[in-house]
């Protein structure tokens, strides 16, 4: 299950998804959304999968256990997979890793979520922290495309492109998006040039809590 901006990030590339599909970590939470309204068509077009039973949960499953339990479980080739917010409480994320690519069909497109900043939030354990280089590095045989990987925050429908680095606080902040007007960029040049914000903070800058989004297609021969 994925949050609001997830579901608004993985909408804006809608295109790209097709079934049958795979849900990790599909356990509905209250305040979480799912993709599977948009693949509704036919019986075995979606499948969630989740640790522990509960709505949305189609089978109870790990996704880090030998890929022949896997296979003998569920009903893979999966043209679609997605991975929002899993992967910082697997115990083995390569193992999941390399399961997830193995699952997907030849050509197969992967959406995978994960948080570059966030708060501890046990369910029921928290161990990771990525970055899109780790992704990368969990994911060799995905190909991801560099106008569908993001950061986000908080911020309803404001993603921010990887070439621009994750948003600081200042930038999260501007819900609007826009630049930041000459009044702000005064105030902020006074403060940063009397060593306010330096003497006030132990560093020179603050993330929010920030997601990463990246969506890739499985490589030809992986």
């Amino acid at each position: 299950m994925g949050d609001w901006n997830q579901l608004r990030f993985g909408m804006r590339h809608r295109r790209l998804f097709r079934p049958p599909c795979l849900e990790i970590g599909s356990r509905e939470c209250g305040h979480t959304v799912s993709f599977r309204q948009e693949f509704t068509g036919r019986a075995g077009d979606y499948l969630g999968v989740d640790m522990e039973a509960g709505p949305g949960v189609d089978k109870v499953l790990d996704l880090a256990t030998d890929f022949s339990l896997l296979c003998r479980l569920l009903p893979a080739p999966f043209a679609t997979v997605f991975c929002l917010s899993v992967l910082e409480h697997c115990r083995q994320p390569f193992l999941m890793a390399e399961n997830i690519q193995r699952l997907l069909e030849p050509g197969g497109v992967l959406y995978v979520s994960v948080p570059f900043a966030w708060e501890i939030h046990s369910y029921p354990s928290d161990y990771w922290r990525f970055t899109p280089e780790a992704v990368r590095l969990l994911f060799p045989g995905i190909d991801f495309f560099p106008e569908c990987c993001a950061y986000h925050s908080q911020t309803a429908d404001v993603f921010y492109p990887l070439t621009d680095g994750p948003p600081r606080l200042g930038r999260a902040l501007n819900r609007s998006g826009r630049p930041r007007g000459p009044v702000y960029r005064a105030v902020s040049g006074l403060l940063g040039r009397s060593g306010w914000a330096r003497r006030a903070l132990p560093y020179d800058y603050l993330f929010p809590p920030v997601q990463l989004d990246m969506i890739g297609r499985k490589k030809e021969g992986e």
